[in-house]
């Protein structure tokens, strides 16, 4: 089984907010997500403050609000904001599918490309799910993210057959949102997700998330201790 990894998410409203909740996440997390569509009046110069601030493995975000970001500025400002990431190389970045089929960013050989779809609303069939990551794959991610909300457990068996089958050398990260989808995120990892994430009372970005502590008493009682990276 591979190491669990998990990601704990950063937020704030302002830069200062966010550094503060930056060093006080990445004390106990293998990962941090970079939240940056929630700093207010943000600005490209702020990323390199934050770039030398992020001392753990990173996955940067600027997320658009249809798909439960908080980004309510120009979109060309977004597309700028995303490729300063590249161009400071942090670990990910995660871009939407559907702003990827408009723009493409320079890509480099450092970042891995996080291609990702959020669903807020519903859980598509596994076929329509299928067809997601086949679009995806013509963009040649490193790694593929499905986010969908989770209403029962028809929904779930949905992201559970995404997770189980996919090719052995694909990276995905599978992520079931909602309370009826904290499961997903206690057994993703289990079932070969790439990663799972996790809150803090510092910060939460998605409904569902659960707080890195309990998460990983849960792992703890399920001796899998070892097994968390």
């Amino acid at each position: 089984m591979q190491k669990i990894r998990i990601c704990t998410v950063v937020t704030g409203k302002y830069l200062d907010e966010f550094i503060g909740n930056l060093k006080n996440i990445q004390t106990e997390s293998d990962l941090v997500e970079l939240r940056v569509d929630h700093i207010l009046n943000l600005k490209l110069k702020d990323l390199e403050i934050i770039r030398n601030q992020t001392k753990k493995e990173s996955i940067f975000t600027c997320r658009i609000k249809k798909e439960g970001g908080l980004f309510l500025h120009d979109e060309s400002l977004r597309k700028k904001i995303l490729q300063k990431g590249f161009e400071l190389e942090f670990d990910h970045i995660d871009i939407e599918l559907s702003t990827f089929v408009k723009w493409q960013p320079i890509r480099n050989k450092k970042t891995k490309l996080i291609i990702s779809y959020h669903n807020l609303e519903k859980t598509p069939h596994f076929w329509i799910l299928n067809k997601i990551i086949f679009q995806m794959n013509q963009f040649l991610p490193n790694i593929l993210k499905i986010a969908t909300m989770v209403t029962d457990d028809y929904d779930m068996t949905q992201l559970y057959r995404i997770m189980v089958n996919k090719p052995k050398k694909e990276e995905r990260i599978v992520v079931g949102m909602g309370e009826k989808g904290k499961i997903t995120r206690i057994l993703g990892p289990l079932l070969g997700s790439y990663l799972t994430y996790a809150s803090t009372p510092l910060s939460q970005s998605a409904p569902g998330q659960m707080d890195i502590g309990k998460l990983k008493v849960i792992y703890d009682s399920l001796n899998l201790e070892d097994k968390i990276k």
